[in-house]
């Protein structure tokens, strides 16, 4: 009997599937076959602690040992000076730190090659990873070190300020800070490499996890802190991936997202197993990024829509001044991706080059669709990925059929363990198996994915459910409309009444008005309209809408 995958595929047809793709992105034979002449050099390490994040800098480093890994404004490491300070980075933690298996470790600095070494280095080890913004407060920088018990941070100039104050403040007075500049913390990160030593650190057992610790983006109430292994995500579950990307090996990779944000973290990761260079920007600027693309020949970048929505708004001339011909791929995700950016996306750069996906911190990465078929089935966020599963539910928990929209559960061997010290969160979106973000949405007969809106979203008026995302979409199709935000407002006759913000360069509001009628119901139709410069939108492109209700409820 042909042995079986517990989602029902053959085993074989999975491994040629694999190999297919393999070569199809550029791995040869013996890179497959693991016929290196190095081999000897290399085996022990990945016999003890397999092929995963903790082990990808080593492989590279064997493999394609001069080849630029990872490049920034200040530095340039090839995969064997990044391999080595990785290790002695990870040895550092354990000698002068006592750093082991499941240690929190915050690292809260902008993006740099810093920052990709420090969490390599924490995997390497089995600590966690604590993920923090650079552009918090003092507050809830403060929050996150004492809800993940950490008492060590990496940390740069970015956050000086904030340390500063949380350490004198905030009664963290235990918390050692390795700084990458003079005047943060009390030990120096050039210091601490330095003093250590290149060899792979070796640990007593790998059974352990590799926690990678993200806060969701908190837009209500405090943000949560979603672990997840990143060292479990296997080969075939990456070559799955691939199997529906532009990606080869050896591309040259653009990082302008934040490296704290589970998005950045996925590219980086994908394209380091792929012997790929990073440049990596500490910040996303609209015209640099463009440059960029041209001066490094960049083939590949994830970009929020808000970043899209800025390079596209750059003058005609500097498109044409600084053309992009190597691009073979802009991933959107993170945000909506309205389909009318999508379609200037698409007119400017190609349909094969832009991709949107569905997925969250919690949930991982669940669906892919190309620019082909955005202009196909408008609207939708792709095809599940193999080995995602994904169904749609009422709200007593009955599953739907196509075309019915409800609440999105989905099922993979890599959603998060669960939210950093609160059960109770997790419960509440966990269902034997099945977890949901609270995105509401539709499967087609083909199993294309639809996304509504998110539930916490939803504005009842009238009695009648109304989803945001529906009306926010036929706000942004008007040509004057940069963008829109749709909330919901208290209203003593009807609950609640819709208020539209909008950011338009020169609009006329009963011309926007009708515009809405022609195209939507009239109860769905906005009573109360805003115009403002830009909405305010948290660092991974999220509308922040609660600041909106503050604002206008």
């Amino acid at each position: 009997m042909m042995k079986r995958s517990e989602h029902g595929e053959p085993v074989t047809t999975i491994l040629q599937r694999t190999l297919r793709t393999a070569h199809e992105v550029g791995f040869t034979r013996d890179m497959i076959t693991a016929r290196w002449t190095n081999l000897p050099k290399i085996a022990p390490v990945v016999l003890r602690e397999g092929v995963s994040i903790r082990t990808i800098h080593h492989v590279m480093a064997s493999l394609h040992p001069d080849r630029p890994a990872v490049v920034d404004e200040r530095r340039t490491l090839t995969f064997r000076e990044a391999n080595d300070e990785i290790n002695r980075l990870a040895n550092a933690m354990v000698q002068r730190f006592g750093v082991k298996r499941k240690t929190p470790v915050v690292v809260a600095m902008k993006n740099r090659v810093e920052y990709l070494l420090l969490w390599m280095a924490l995997s390497r080890l089995g600590a966690s990873t604590i993920h923090a913004s650079w552009r918090q407060t003092a507050d809830e920088l403060a929050y996150q070190v004492d809800d993940s018990g950490a008492k060590l941070m990496f940390a740069d100039q970015s956050v000086a300020d904030a340390v500063e104050t949380l350490r004198e403040t905030k009664g963290l007075d235990e918390l050692q800070v390795v700084g990458l500049a003079e005047e943060v913390g009390e030990f120096n990160y050039t210091n601490v490499v330095d003093s250590s030593f290149e060899d792979f650190p070796h640990r007593s057992h790998t059974a352990a996890a590799s926690d990678n610790v993200v806060y969701t983006s908190g837009t209500t109430g405090r943000p949560k802190g979603a672990v997840r292994d990143l060292a479990a995500y296997g080969l075939v579950e990456f070559f799955r991936v691939l199997q529906r990307l532009p990606v080869r090996t050896a591309d040259r990779h653009l990082i302008v997202s934040p490296m704290y944000h589970s998005g950045g973290q996925v590219f980086s990761l994908m394209n380091t197993a792929l012997g790929a260079t990073l440049y990596i920007r500490s910040e996303f600027d609209a015209e640099e990024t463009l440059k960029a693309m041209h001066r490094e020949a960049i083939n590949t970048i994830f970009l929020v829509p808000t970043m899209l929505r800025r390079v596209l708004e750059l003058p005609h001339e500097l498109h044409q001044e600084f053309p992009a011909p190597a691009l073979r791929g802009i991933f959107c995700g993170a945000a909506p991706f309205p389909q009318p950016l999508r379609e200037r996306a698409i007119e400017r750069f190609g349909a094969s080059v832009i991709h949107d996906f569905y997925g969250a911190t919690e949930i991982g990465w669940i669906t892919l669709i190309n620019g082909e078929e955005m202009l196909q089935r408008p609207g939708s966020v792709g095809r599940p990925i193999a080995g995602q599963r994904v169904k749609i539910v009422d709200n007593r928990g009955r599953e739907l059929p196509a075309g019915k929209p409800g609440r999105i559960y989905v099922q993979n061997d890599h959603i998060m363990a669960g939210y950093l010290g609160n059960q109770e969160a997790t419960d509440e979106i966990t269902d034997e198996g099945w977890m949901t973000v609270e995105d509401l949405g539709y499967l087609d007969e083909d199993g294309y994915l639809y996304i509504s809106g998110r539930e916490r979203d939803m504005v009842i008026s009238g009695g009648v459910n109304i989803y945001p995302a529906e009306i926010e979409e036929i706000l942004e199709a008007h040509s004057a409309v940069r963008e829109a935000a749709v909330i919901g407002v208290p209203d003593e006759e009807w609950g609640e009444r819709l208020l539209a913000v909008i950011a338009a360069d020169d609009v006329d509001e009963q011309k926007l008005k009708e515009h809405a009628r022609e195209q939507l119901a009239g109860y769905k139709v906005p009573r109360r309209w805003v115009f403002v410069d830009e909405l305010p939108r948290n660092p991974t492109g999220k509308v922040l809408k609660r600041k909106l209700e503050e604002e206008y409820g």
